[in-house]
């Protein structure tokens, strides 16, 4: 809605301006009337206030309507067979005023029709010549009618002759030039129509990669990070700390008895225990903390801020929050688990803090599990 109503204002103001340059016509044509009064190729009684005052107000009532929007109602916003249609009006009373000069105001019929070049089809410029060629002919009638021992007729009729040969070029090529521009509006749209097409291709592909990337990050069951992507984090954690000495706390978790859920309570249950952990461990663990499954029913942390005490605190909360949680309704079973805690010393590898871990997490199991051992 804003990119359309931007389009509407930006062809508002195109209309506005093609109006305003008409007035600056009117009043430079103005000008030229009072000029040849002056020099004498104009009637001296030339009633130039009433004619140009007229055509004036007029199109400011147009200006109005279409600044205020009220054209767009409309078929033709920009009101050109009106504006055309004053214009014609106003040069064809010029003509009867203007003597010796009726030859060099009768061009000023096709500067009127230019204003339809741009904005009329061929069949409408057709009419907009038919009207120009009733005004003249209508003014020729009247004036020999009035006073036929002054109107020379082969004068008239070379006037008119001019006159439609020029109207013809301009229908021609008004419609040549607006069946151009119609084409070169449907390709626009077309364009633009592909190039719409072509962003939410993008967009869906983007999406899409988006997707992937995230599948081939994490584990499909329990939403956490899988095995191969925590181990490039690690390296490049690990990396850190030995340029910048900076703490790093590795954690090794396992389910207690995960194999006798599998048996008792199915797979299901088993499965229904490894997303709840994962849950769990969303909510209890810090933002930072790096939480990945790495195989079964085991899991791995990597902490990369905190002391040791403040690590404890974080996995003794963890523990105790799924240990209170129930599974399989009534009476079901409850799930604890154990782990093995590594703290980073210089020198160490991914092997050598992985190994240390996986000590302390079998001491866990070996006095009792549902419990953490330190490293």
């Amino acid at each position: 809605m804003p990119h359309q109503s931007t389009a509407t204002d930006h062809r508002r103001t195109l209309r506005l301006r093609r109006q305003q340059m008409a007035i600056y016509s009117y009043l430079l044509t103005w000008g030229g009337v009072l000029l040849g009064i002056e020099i004498g190729y104009f009637d001296p009684y030339t009633p130039h206030w009433w004619l140009f005052g007229t055509t004036l107000a007029a199109n400011g009532v147009i200006f109005l309507l279409i600044r205020s929007g009220l054209s767009e109602r409309l078929n033709d916003p920009s009101l050109t067979i009106p504006q055309m249609m004053i214009g014609i009006i106003l040069i064809t009373a010029l003509l009867h005023y203007s003597r010796e000069l009726r030859g060099g105001i009768m061009a000023i019929y096709f500067m009127a029709m230019t204003f339809g070049v741009f904005a009329l089809p061929r069949q409408r410029m057709m009419l907009m010549a038919l009207f120009v060629i009733g005004c003249f002919i209508t003014l020729e009638v009247w004036e020999y009618l009035d006073a036929p021992e002054s109107k020379i007729i082969s004068l008239s009729i070379g006037h008119f002759g001019i006159l439609a040969m020029g109207l013809a070029w301009f229908v021609y090529v008004g419609g040549h030039i607006h069946n151009l521009q119609q084409r070169s509006n449907e390709q626009r749209s077309s364009l633009q129509a592909q190039q719409r097409h072509l962003e939410r291709v993008n967009q869906q592909l983007h999406d899409a990669m988006a997707r992937l990337e995230e599948v081939a990050i994490r584990d499909s069951l329990t939403g956490l990070f899988n095995r191969r992507h925590f181990m490039e984090r690690i390296e490049e954690e690990l990396a850190r700390s030995d340029r910048h000495q900076t703490p790093l706390h590795l954690a090794l978790i396992d389910l207690d008895h995960f194999k006798q859920i599998n048996d008792t309570w199915g797979h299901q249950a088993g499965d229904q225990v490894l997303a709840r952990f994962a849950e769990t461990a969303r909510s209890t663990l810090r933002r930072a903390d790096l939480v990945a499954r790495y195989g079964g029913e085991e899991f791995v942390i990597l902490f990369t801020d905190g002391s040791p005490e403040d690590i404890r605190h974080v996995l003794e909360r963890l523990r105790s929050a799924l240990s209170a949680l129930h599974f399989n309704g009534r009476p079901g079973f409850s799930v604890t688990l154990s782990a093995g805690l590594a703290s980073w010393r210089p020198g160490d590898t991914v092997d050598s803090l992985f190994q240390r871990a996986d000590d302390a997490l079998y001491r866990a199991k070996e006095t009792g599990r549902n419990r953490l051992v330190e490293a």
